[in-house]
């Protein structure tokens, strides 16, 4: 069986093949031959260093960083010298694992040009707007923050671990404290998400955090009441 693919994606061409969708596999292999043809980070940055801060995006060159949430990969790809130049400074913005991100997608068939690129962590790239109108994207963008996301992220695990609202104070101020993070130490693993939504290849989960801050939290008032004699209450 022939099927016409004139008019269509490059993604929906890869997933044709007589008449049957490509496995998982294949297209991703296919697709990264795509990403490959894309312009470097360092040519997208250097496109749009002017035009970001006109669109109230606050992003320093010295300091690469995802576009809309603002993460960073720690201060390893912040740039400390004073007198580096600006070749130094587009070979960082190349080195740094954000993501080269459609603003209009592809399958609303946006272009790979420049203007229609720009910079992302990988959580901010499966969250974001997939529209044909820029300034959507835009607008997504200014209300992004890793910081606030991540909160999110530990409000919701302790939702999970049916943390009532008394506890909620006290677990804040455990987490804070530099004892449950000395006791932590040895105790958790770091993991590898399988959907790629983390803005880092591994990370301790939001779960792992809350559940020892919570045993931490309980082991230690059962030390407590047993110290004065007191029946430890049953969780």
């Amino acid at each position: 069986m022939i099927i016409s693919t004139s008019g269509t994606t490059p993604t929906a061409k890869l997933r044709m093949v007589s008449g049957f969708p490509l496995p998982f596999g294949v297209l991703a292999m296919a697709m990264s031959q795509f990403s490959e043809n894309l312009p470097s980070k360092a040519q997208i940055y250097d496109y749009w260093k002017h035009r970001l801060s006109r669109l109230y995006f606050h992003v320093e060159p010295r300091k690469p960083r995802c576009w809309a949430c603002g993460f960073n990969y720690g201060a390893r790809y912040d740039i400390k010298r004073p007198d580096a130049g600006w070749d130094e400074i587009l070979q960082r913005w190349n080195r740094i694992p954000l993501q080269r991100c459609h603003i209009i997608p592809r399958s609303l068939n946006g272009s790979d040009s420049l203007s229609n690129l720009s910079l992302l962590c990988r959580e901010c790239h499966d969250l974001m707007p997939n529209t044909s109108i820029p300034e959507v994207f835009f607008r997504w963008g200014r209300t992004q923050n890793w910081e606030l996301r991540e909160d999110t992220k530990l409000r919701d695990a302790m939702r999970a671990f049916r943390i009532d609202t008394d506890s909620l104070r006290q677990l804040d101020q455990v987490l804070n404290s530099s004892e449950f993070r000395y006791w932590m130490s040895g105790k958790f693993g770091l993991h590898r998400p399988q959907s790629n939504y983390a803005p880092i290849s591994s990370r301790l989960t939001p779960a792992t955090l809350v559940g020892l801050a919570l045993h931490y939290h309980r082991e230690l008032g059962c030390a407590s009441r047993r110290s004065r004699g007191a029946p430890a209450s049953k969780h």
